[in-house]
């Protein structure tokens, strides 16, 4: 794995065991100074525990976890995040320091912070050669509002978790806004094992340690937020990718019928997208209130899409019925630029939003890619065109020469016209050449058109 990886470069293996005052470790119950250890299999996150027996509401504690890893957690009373006291760390401001914020959970979104809760930090918490350590006392852990530990249990269940290897999360603040779990699992400890005399666990890391009255459960690494994933996929693929891509079919050749398809699934993909939004909202604590920028913009362009669609197709229909352009087409395609602008700035909101700001120059390369990339067709077209046209006008081409109304008279027959009146050649024809109207079965059928049909329609443009 990736942290697993990365601590061996380090040279990290987190433990706890005995201070060199302990007893013999093989003696458990009496084991008054390292308390229990856990260390996660990854090696990212490492947790003891003492039960000071002169104490029933006070529980010491130390939490260590390497500074390549976001943050990391331990769930006390239970093996859910429903109602479990989560003692989460993370870097401080500054990087030089440990933050601890101990938050409660109810179900599988970001915990809140807890602010009843009283921990304090107490001496040998720092970082220490790329090492984050809290050591600390809580006076109050032991039962909150929605669970409790059993101070006398050889089995309480427990739970730990780490963010992801990327080190994005450095604040003061006891409410730091959280990604999503990178690692996670359970385990159980033994809490008469961790009583004894009210002191913090001594820490050592060397990378022979061993979990001390702790048993491991569930792991789970390298996991992801899919839904916050897919939607920022499908949502930059509609608003960089899709929508561009259709008004640039239509500038190019005017292909009406594949705008409107290309248009209307893209639509279709950023109705999902934006439904995987509205649910995500409801994940973490920062979109809880649905008050951000990106989820106010995000909503307008929503609905506005509706809008959009709704005035293509009332131009297209009006279009088809009166050959002409109509009132929508200029309010329809700058408000399609409008939502394409605004579309692609919420994009960059929605990174912020998600702590996932080194996505914000993947999505300015491709914005800044693919809007040269059409500008560059779109101008080059338009000069060839305008050569072809300036090259026709100078050799006298004309690609639709019977058109011309001195042709239309030359092939018709004009029924108020003198008998003895010689029809004018048609254009390029020889003059020693008798024209079409000398011959039998041209006279024949005298009263038929030589018309070619009615003039060809115009392309539609929005």
């Amino acid at each position: 794995m990736k942290t697993f990886n990365m601590l061996s470069r380090l040279g990290l293996a987190l433990s706890f065991f005995a201070s060199s005052l302990a007893q013999d470790a093989s003696n458990t119950s009496l084991n008054t100074t390292a308390g229990s250890v856990f260390v996660s299999p990854a090696r990212d996150l490492a947790f003891a525990l003492i039960v000071p027996s002169d104490s029933t509401t006070d529980l010491y504690f130390s939490l260590m976890m390497p500074s390549g890893t976001s943050w990391a957690a331990v769930g006390l009373g239970s093996n859910h995040m429903a109602g479990s006291l989560m003692l989460v760390m993370y870097p401080s401001k500054s990087g030089k320091n440990v933050t601890l914020s101990p938050r409660i959970a109810t179900g599988h979104t970001e915990p809140v912070y807890a602010p009843e809760i009283k921990v304090e930090a107490l001496a040998g918490t720092r970082l220490d050669n790329d090492t984050y350590i809290f050591n600390g006392r809580c006076s109050n852990c032991r039962s909150w509002s929605t669970g409790k530990i059993n101070v006398t249990s050889r089995s309480q269940s427990m739970l730990y978790a780490t963010g992801e290897p990327t080190g994005y999360l450095k604040t003061d603040a006891f409410d730091g806004p959280l990604k999503i779990h990178y690692n996670y699992g359970t385990f159980t400890m033994d809490m008469v094992n961790a009583t004894g005399p009210g002191a913090v666990p001594t820490i050592d890391r060397s990378k022979d340690s061993a979990l001390i009255g702790t048993v491991q459960g569930l792991d789970k690494e390298g996991m992801k937020d899919m839904k916050a994933v897919a939607h920022a996929i499908i949502m930059v693929l509609v608003f960089v990718g899709l929508f561009p891509f259709g008004s640039f079919v239509l500038r190019l050749g005017g292909w009406v019928r594949w705008h409107a398809v290309n248009q209307g699934f893209a639509l279709i993909l950023a109705i999902i997208g934006s439904s995987l939004g509205f649910a995500i909202s409801k994940t973490y604590n920062r979109s809880r209130k649905f008050n951000t920028a990106h989820q106010i913009i995000g909503l307008l362009i929503f609905l506005f899409l509706f809008a959009q669609f709704a005035l293509g197709f009332l131009h297209h229909r009006k279009f088809k019925q009166t050959k002409e352009t109509t009132k929508l087409a200029p309010i329809h395609m700058w408000m399609g630029r409008l939502l394409l602008t605004l579309g692609s700035i919420n994009g960059f909101l929605g990174f912020q939003l998600a702590q996932s700001n080194e996505y914000n120059f993947v999505l300015a390369a491709l914005v800044i890619s693919i809007t040269l990339t059409i500008v560059i067709i779109l101008v080059a077209k338009k000069y060839i065109q305008k050569r072809w046209n300036k090259r026709k006008e100078q050799t006298g081409y004309d690609l639709e020469p019977w058109r011309r109304p001195d042709i239309q008279a030359g092939y018709g027959v004009n029924a108020s016209a003198s008998a003895n009146t010689q029809p004018q050649a048609p254009l390029g024809q020889n003059a020693s050449i008798p024209g079409m109207s000398t011959y039998a079965p041209y006279q024949a059928h005298g009263t038929r058109t030589t018309d070619l049909g009615p003039q060809q329609n115009v392309r539609e443009y929005v």
